[in-house]
Order: C-alpha cells, then sequence, then structure tokens
C-alpha cells in the first residue's frame, strides 16, 4: 500500500466529514478567517566544527539534592475489585434510570452511558463516513508527503501513542525506507515525561517554565508548542543531542526560536559539538525571533549558554535539505511529517489565551494536513470543573486553532476512563503472628486457602481514599467531556475520538488495570507503554486505516 493511499485515506475521510458536519452544524455569527500572522524577525549565523565525528553528550553533575522535611507514610492503597466497581455501576445506571425526562433531555453528566459502551456515540462508526470510491488529492499537498502535528497533554508528550500510530501506518506503507521527520523541538524539552525530537538533554537549574495556559507572558509571547523556557539568570545552559534514532548527526542547518525585545540585549554562548564557543549578540527586535544557524558539517550536539540579558527560549527549527517535488520518500525525505507539542498538564485554555498572530508566524511555510488536538484530563481534574465553562473554552480554542490552520484537517482526543484507588483494608492485630504459626494438624491446601481467605478482615464499606460512590467520579466527567468534544468538533469541522470510548466506556479502566499485561498505569490516570500502542491500535480501526 503506497504512501498515495493513506494521503487519499486521510483526505477523503477529513475533507467528506468536514463537508457533512458544516452543512448539519448551525451556521455561526461570524466565521473565523486566517488570522494575520506576525512576522519571524530572523538573524543569521554561521558556524564552523571540525565535525570529526559524532559526540556524546555528557551532562554535569548536579550537587545533592535538598533534604526535606519527612511527611507521614501515605495510607496504601490498592485498584478497587470487581465488585465494587460493580456496584457503583449499578448505582449510576440506577441514578441515569430515575432521571426526568427534562434532565435526559439537557446535560447529565453523561450518565445514560455508564457501564454500556454500546449506548456511547461509538467511535467505530467514523468508519461509516469514509466515501465507497478513492480519488483526488487533498490542496497543496505533496505526493507521498503527510504533515501531522499534536497538541495535547501527557497522554501524548510521552509519545508512546504516535509512535505506534506512525509505526503501523509505516508498516502499512510497505516501504523499507520510508521514515518520519519532525521540524520543530519545543521548549518543553527536558522536562519529566516529554519525549521531544532529541536523544538527550542537559538542563541547569537556572530555567523557569512557562505555559501560556497558565502563564501570561507565555500567552503573549507562545511558542510553537506554547511552552517557553526562561533563564532566570546569565549562565543558564541548555545542551541538545540531536542525533537521529541511529544516532547520525543529520543536521546543518537550524533555528534557535526565541523572544525578542527592544529593551533587552541578550548575548550567548554557542558550542557546538563540544568544541569552543562562539559568542552571539542576539539582534534587539520586538516580537518572535529566529537565530539561523549554518554549520559546514552535521551537528551532534547544541549547546546554548546564557552570558548576558533575560533570554525567553521558544524551541527549535530544524531545516532539512530541499528535495525536488517529485522525488519519492526516501530516508532523507520522511514519508511523514509529525511535530509533537504536547506537555504533562496541559489544557486546551492555550489555544484561547495565546496571541494568535505571535503563534501563528511559526507556521507560515508549510501548513499541516492534519492535526490531533488532545486534551481534557486536565481540565476534569480541576475541582471547579464547569460544563458551561469548558464547553465556551472548547469552542473559543477550536475557533482560534480554525484561525491559524484554516485548511488542517483536525481530530479531538478525547481522555480515557480514569479510576480511583481505595484504601487497603487493615489486618487484624496478631493476624501476622498467627499466619507464621504452624497448624497443629495436617490440613489440606485447599483448607489452608479456604480458611485464610475466611479469615480475612472484611474490606470497610466506604474507605477514606474512595468510597463506592466515587469509584466513577471522574469517569462521569470524562464521559462528559468526550460528549462536548463531540459536539464541538461538529460545530468547527473537526471529527472526535474518545480515548474512554475506545477503553469499553466508564469504568473500563479498572478492567484495563486488570489485565495481563496492565494497560493502565497504577496511577489509574495514565496508561502502560502497551495500553497507549493499544489505544493507537484502536484508533487506526475506529478510522477505518486497519483491520478492526
Amino acid at each position: 500500500m503506497k504512501m498515495r493511499f493513506w494521503m487519499l485515506m486521510w483526505g477523503c475521510l477529513c475533507v467528506g466529514a468536514w463537508a457533512q458536519q458544516t452543512h448539519s452544524a448551525p451556521s455561526s455569527p461570524t466565521s473565523p478567517s486566517a488570522i494575520l500572522a506576525s512576522v519571524v524577525s530572523v538573524q543569521s549565523r554561521h558556524i564552523d566544527h571540525t565535525g570529526a565525528r559524532p559526540v556524546e553528550l555528557v551532562c554535569p553533575r548536579k550537587g545533592p539534592a535538598q533534604t526535606r522535611p519527612s511527611s507521614p507514610a501515605p495510607e496504601p492503597t490498592e485498584i478497587p475489585d470487581d465488585d465494587e466497581v460493580e456496584q457503583a455501576l449499578q448505582e449510576a445506571r440506577a441514578q441515569a434510570q430515575g432521571q426526568t425526562q427534562a434532565q435526559a433531555k439537557g446535560s447529565t453528566g453523561g450518565l445514560e452511558g455508564f457501564g454500556s459502551a454500546k449506548q456511547l456515540l461509538r467511535s467505530g462508526a467514523l468508519r461509516q463516513g469514509l466515501p465507497g470510491h478513492l480519488s483526488g488529492h487533498l490542496p497543496g499537498q505533496l505526493p507521498g508527503h503527510l504533515r501531522m502535528a499534536i497538541w495535547g497533554d501527557s497522554h501524548m508528550a510521552a509519545a508512546f501513542f504516535s509512535d505506534h500510530l506512525l509505526r503501523q501506518m509505516l508498516r502499512q506503507e510497505a516501504a523499507a525506507d520510508a521514515t518520519v521527520g519532525s521540524r520543530f523541538v519545543h521548549a518543553g524539552v527536558g522536562h519529566g515525561g516529554v519525549r521531544a525530537l532529541v536523544r538527550k538533554t542537559c538542563l541547569s537549574g537556572d530555567w523557569g517554565r512557562e505555559m501560556a495556559y497558565a502563564h501570561a507572558d507565555a500567552a503573549a509571547a507562545p511558542g510553537p508548542g506554547m511552552t517557553s523556557l526562561v533563564a532566570k539568570r546569565p549562565g543558564a545552559t541548555l545542551a541538545m543531542d540531536l542525533r537521529d534514532a541511529q544516532g547520525q548527526a543529520r543536521h546543518t542547518r537550524l533555528q534557535i526560536l526565541h523572544h525578542g525585545d527592544v529593551a533587552n540585549a541578550v548575548r550567548l554562548a554557542i558550542s557546538l559539538n563540544g568544541e569552543a564557543e562562539t559568542q552571539v549578540t542576539l539582534a534587539a527586535q520586538a516580537g518572535p525571533n529566529a537565530l539561523a544557524l549554518t554549520t559546514n558539517a552535521p551537528l551532534s550536539t547544541l549547546q546554548i549558554r546564557v552570558v548576558e540579558g533575560a533570554f525567553r527560549f521558544q524551541g527549535l527549527k530544524l531545516t532539512e535539505p530541499a528535495t525536488p517535488t517529485p522525488t519519492p520518500p526516501t530516508a532523507l525525505t520522511p514519508a511523514i511529517h509529525l511535530d509533537l507539542f504536547a506537555y504533562p498538564g496541559a489544557t486546551v485554555a492555550g489555544w484561547v489565551r495565546s496571541d494568535l498572530a505571535y503563534l501563528a508566524s511559526w507556521f507560515t511555510d508549510q501548513p499541516y494536513d492534519l492535526a490531533l488536538i488532545a486534551f481534557g484530563t486536565n481540565e476534569g481534574n480541576d475541582p471547579r470543573f464547569s460544563e458551561a465553562a469548558y464547553r465556551d473554552t472548547l469552542n473559543q480554542a477550536l475557533l482560534n486553532f480554525r484561525q491559524v490552520f484554516p485548511q488542517t484537517q483536525c481530530v479531538l482526543i478525547g481522555p480515557g476512563d480514569r479510576g480511583m484507588r481505595v484504601a487497603k483494608p487493615k489486618a487484624a492485630k496478631g493476624s501476622k503472628k498467627q499466619a507464621t504459626q504452624k497448624p497443629s494438624g495436617q490440613a489440606s491446601a485447599k483448607d489452608k486457602k479456604a480458611k485464610s481467605k475466611a479469615s480475612a478482615p472484611p474490606r470497610p464499606p466506604n474507605t477514606a481514599a474512595a468510597p463506592v460512590a466515587q469509584l466513577l467520579k471522574y469517569s462521569r466527567i470524562h464521559t462528559l467531556i468526550g460528549q462536548i468534544q463531540a459536539e464541538a468538533a461538529a460545530q468547527n469541522g473537526c471529527l472526535a475520538w474518545s480515548m474512554q470510548d475506545a477503553m469499553g466506556g466508564a469504568g473500563s479502566a479498572y478492567q484495563w488495570a486488570r489485565k495481563n499485561p496492565p494497560l493502565m498505569a497504577p496511577d489509574l490516570i495514565h496508561f502502560t507503554p502497551a495500553g497507549y500502542r493499544e489505544l493507537a491500535d484502536r484508533f487506526m480501526a475506529d478510522f477505518g486505516l486497519s483491520k478492526p
């Protein structure tokens, strides 16, 4: 199967859905139009280095960790048993059945779908939107070349989902030399749980992180990933290993993205492959800026040290050698481009608060064909979560997305199911001593097991960690978020896919946690690598891109 088929599959699915949904959705008073992007001020600098061999990045040792006062050990918890989960599901179903017809027409928090995935809008139904034949091309799309972007939270930041998704796509491409490329390294590098396009990152302790969804300065000057690294003082150092997965140095051109401030003189010391530093004074241009570096040989490592001034690092843009349009994909011309802009803790509010003209400035050269927008878990974790406020925020975020990427097809990915751990029952006093005593008579293994089970202390009906009534607290919220996302997607020409729905509906987090191997992480929020791979497979199947 050739990459052209993938292009047509994505194009027909998304364009067909766009036409169908926009005709069925109510017209809005004002339709979003493309934002006039700011202009990136580019400063060029050539730096020579020997390029004799790949250089391993070695991070300097940090001092001893600061000692913190010890806190009491948390109460041990465990995954609730099947009986407790079933009891919670039954209570939820009973509550849903007792609702009045008027409440059912409004928002009910998703209770009507609890415990029965068939009652929910199945993601697999998206396959019904595929046309019976495949023809034509997406406007402006190169044959054999697909550009994708992902904005999201921790579920996407670790890249287990996207890695497996791309691996499956390339496998069905049946091209031995087909590869995946990326253009951007966002400023989330070096943060735990973030897999950026770098093999290794060394970050001194002199940096502060700011995200557009939470910090006004980062929103006023957003990088491509809506994150920023801000140097707190001179001496702040950032080093990155930029070799590819095979350990080969490829890049001879890149751009260091940063925010310019006319009132602030910034001087950097840049080292390539661990060689002597070259000092560069950044041009004092307000707004989005890029220091375009060229080298005489591919570089393995890049180190940036702040010598003077307040430096706001917004990421890297990697420039690949120009390739003639008709050339088929090779190892040097990736078949798929994926830029991953995901960060733990992120919410879709970044798309509401960011300066759109500033944000759009990073993407003027090549638009994306497809964007996955995967938020919702952190919104649902907010104790102040409001259905109305979330609906408004999401709709505004998608309107803003459409202004930056008016032609990009988009898929909203809703959060997975989430569970709650319960407190372990405390063993009765003396039980450990009794367990070590040998029985006076000879008893069979079966008798011993039955006696042990009978003597175990019963679990309290309502534990401190999570009473039965609370086991589906986050399942309820995530179901509601998924429903809101489906509605907002239809209104803004996107598709929607729910991880919770793909898992089997509310309460499925407990089932996934008990699988062998487990598909759910112990926190019952995130997934294991195997779980993310399973979700990617179901995503492929639900969109008709692989066999169900």
